[in-house]
C-alpha cells in the first residue's frame, strides 16, 4: 500500500528532497548515519537543478538562437534524466530512514 506519493513537479520534488536532506543532516548524529545517504541526495538535488535550469535556458529563446535550438532535445533528455535519478535517490534516503527507524524500535525491545 502507497502512503503518499512523492511529487511529481520537479520544483516541488526538488523542495521536498532539500527537506529530506537538511532533516539527514540535522539528524544524522542521533540517528547514527554518516553522510553517506545526505550526500548522494544533495548531488541528486544539484544535478537537478542544473539541468532543469540548462533545458530552461534552451527553451527561453529558440527562435534567436539556431545553437539553443539544436540543443533543445537533448537538454529536455537530460533534464528528464536527472528528474528520475533524483526521484530514485529521494526515494532509497526514505527507505534508508525508514529502516533506522525499525531497527531503533526493534532495538529497544
Amino acid at each position: 500500500m502507497k502512503i503518499s506519493a512523492l511529487p511529481k513537479d520537479a520544483d516541488a520534488l526538488v523542495a521536498f528532497a532539500e527537506s529530506i536532506a537538511t532533516a539527514l543532516a540535522e539528524k544524522q548524529e542521533q540517528l547514527g548515519i554518516a553522510t553517506e545517504v545526505e550526500a548522494p541526495l544533495r548531488a541528486a538535488i544539484a544535478g537537478a537543478t542544473f539541468a532543469g535550469d540548462a533545458y530552461v535556458a534552451a527553451l527561453a529563446h529558440p527562435e534567436k538562437s539556431p545553437a539553443a535550438r539544436s540543443f533543445l532535445a537533448e537538454a529536455k533528455r537530460r533534464r528528464d534524466r536527472s528528474i528520475e535519478q533524483l526521484h530514485r535517490r529521494v526515494t532509497r534516503s526514505i527507505r534508508r530512514l525508514s529502516r533506522l527507524g525499525e531497527e531503533e524500535v526493534l532495538s529497544v525491545y
